[in-house]
């Protein structure tokens, strides 16, 4: 699935990891829009997409770093969740000039430490069977 490279530097990998989180986020949300462009769904839906695509880039981003690395995978995955999250509320804060709801990104925040985790000790596990 992936290959691991031992040698390379810690934050190399986060970057990577991110960034690939951050690429595959962009596909997903070009064909959510592909999606609700060509069929009748409601706008009601797509809240719930948003946060489909976001749990499962971080849950990419956060295998992808921790079987990269191959130890700590709780630890690896919180952290590169919690980076996917605070480059992705910069962004947001930069799209929306400025206008930020606190409550909303603070529970995102908290998710996507906790997905991140979870996904990180799955990253070990799929890197301990290679």
């Amino acid at each position: 699935m992936f290959d691991k490279d031992s040698g390379e530097k810690l934050y190399i990998t986060y970057i990577k990891a991110v960034s690939r989180g951050i690429i595959l986020s962009i596909v997903l949300i070009l064909v959510i829009a592909a999606v609700f462009y060509f069929t009748s769904l409601s706008e009601e839906f797509l809240n719930t997409a948003i946060w489909i695509v976001t749990i499962i880039s971080i849950c990419y981003s956060s295998i992808y770093g921790a079987y990269k690395i191959g130890c700590k995978g709780y630890l690896h995955g919180g952290f590169i969740g919690a980076a996917y999250m605070i480059l992705l509320t910069i962004i947001a804060t930069l799209a929306e000039k400025g206008q930020l709801n606190f409550k909303a990104y603070f529970i995102s925040f908290i998710m996507s430490i906790v997905i991140g985790t979870l996904a990180g000790m799955i990253g070990i596990v799929i890197s301990n069977k290679d």
